[in-house]
């Protein structure tokens, strides 16, 4: 059983806060222990209690601390946002690179407000067209797909129609004539 530390934090208890809040999750509390000086064998005993506040109430308090001053370090605002943007424009104008001070002045319009990205996804399918919808996408497709004057590739071959009264189209491959 630990003993239980009330007092600042030893030169290795530092070392592990700030291993463990920089690494995020990125290493095990056993390796930040380690790193921060722990041996081997008791890493893992360590680094379990380092984060139980009834043993270490000061490391914990210190983690939390160091995570919310994190936190806010890194903080996004649109205003610091903005000037980082436009820095990076600058320093790209500066070096003569036009791509990325066209594409820093875009990010930084779309952080604005000024540019919109839309996208539409739309799925169609031919059981929930009508008969004269139908008839005009085959119409469409037939005329889009005209070699040397011949319609290729579709033609109507039958309309069948089954019980529910949908209206069923067979549509056919046709293979080119090659003549001379």
């Amino acid at each position: 059983m630990p003993k239980i530390r009330n007092g600042e934090l030893t030169p290795k208890q530092r070392a592990f806060v700030e291993i463990f809040v920089k690494e995020n999750g990125r290493l095990t509390q056993t390796e930040c222990a380690k790193q921060a000086g722990y041996s081997e064998k008791s890493a893992v005993s360590q680094a379990c209690n380092l984060r139980n506040p009834k043993y270490f109430p000061k490391v914990v308090i210190a983690i939390e601390n160091l995570q919310r001053e994190y936190a806010e370090s890194s903080k996004i605002d649109f205003v610091k946002h903005a000037r980082e943007l436009s820095r990076l424009r600058d320093t790209a104008v500066t070096n003569g690179q036009m791509g990325p001070a066209i594409n820093a002045e875009y990010r930084r319009g779309q952080l604005a407000g000024f540019y919109i990205d839309r996208k539409e996804v739309v799925t169609a399918s031919l059981d929930n067209m009508t008969r004269p919808e139908l008839e005009a996408k085959l119409k469409e497709i037939r005329d889009h797909n005209v070699i040397n004057g011949e319609a290729i590739g579709v033609e109507i071959q039958e309309v069948i129609e089954d019980e529910s009264s949908l209206t069923q189209l067979n549509l056919q491959n046709k293979q080119l004539k090659t003549s001379k």
